[in-house]
């Protein structure tokens, strides 16, 4: 084995232990290695997918996480996600998406209806624009600032309603408002009458980055969204929980 691929095996090990998302400082002040050779090789590990940059740090990638399991983690995230989402659906009496950032691409992975017969454009596995869609904006501003830039530097966006924002700078400031206040907001941008709410959600240990969300017409869904935000941020924890919990007991199994 070459020393690059044992350095690049230890770069992986060090990230798979730390379980969070770390900063390049952090890296070299634990690991000894000089910032500029830290840097060097989590770029090509970041083009093979076996590590992501984060906008609080570095990561291991969804794709190598998925490697390693005989189960892919969106799938089970999203096994684990179900009864959550069944219930913040029972809850709110709306529509409840579940979306994952990978790949470069965000996609619905589950959806539990609110019985009120919202008929969405969307479905489970579908790439979702991240211009107009409140899960797509809520991963986007978790994301590092550098993939940001590269984003607004896709502008103009198509606008799918009168609503959409296709300017680079409204977006830029769109996403520094989600950040600040740490949900997301779709309002009528990507389907006429339907406005939708979202928040992020990480498993820094799975590699895994999405949001959950509620989706329901803008009749409905009125500001201020103080109830309805409650039960989101609930049932993102809850997610969180539930499938760190799981990976904990399949862990002390082996």
């Amino acid at each position: 084995m070459s020393g690059s691929t044992v350095k690049a095996f230890e770069l992986l090990t060090y990230l798979s232990r730390a379980g969070e998302a770390v900063t390049l400082a952090r890296i070299s002040r634990e690991t000894g290695w000089d910032k500029a050779t830290a840097l060097r090789y989590l770029g090509s590990l970041a083009e093979a997918g076996a590590v992501e940059k984060r906008e609080n740090g570095w990561v291991l990638g969804l794709a190598l996480i998925e490697l390693a399991s005989r189960v892919p983690v969106s799938e089970n995230v999203a096994a684990r996600a179900r009864a959550v989402l069944e219930r913040l659906a029972r809850e709110t009496g709306e529509t409840i998406n579940l979306g994952s950032w990978s790949n470069g691409g965000a996609y619905y992975l589950a959806k539990a209806d609110g019985g009120r017969n919202l008929r969405l454009r969307t479905s489970p596995g579908d790439r979702l624009p991240l211009h107009c869609t409140a899960v797509g904006k809520a991963i986007l501003a978790t994301l590092d600032s550098a993939y940001l830039e590269d984003f607004l530097q896709q502008a103009p966006y198509p606008r799918l309603t009168p609503t959409t924002i296709t300017e680079a700078q409204a977006f830029r400031e769109e996403i520094g408002q989600v950040r600040n206040v740490g949900y997301a907001m779709d309002r009528e941008e990507y389907e006429p009458g339907l406005v939708c709410i979202a928040v992020p959600m990480e498993i820094p240990a799975l590699g895994f980055l999405g949001a959950v969300s509620v989706s329901g017409p803008s009749v409905r869904m009125r500001d201020p969204f103080g109830s309805i935000l409650d039960l989101l941020r609930a049932a993102s924890r809850d997610i969180v929980a539930a499938v760190t919990a799981a990976q904990t007991g399949e862990a002390g199994e082996d």
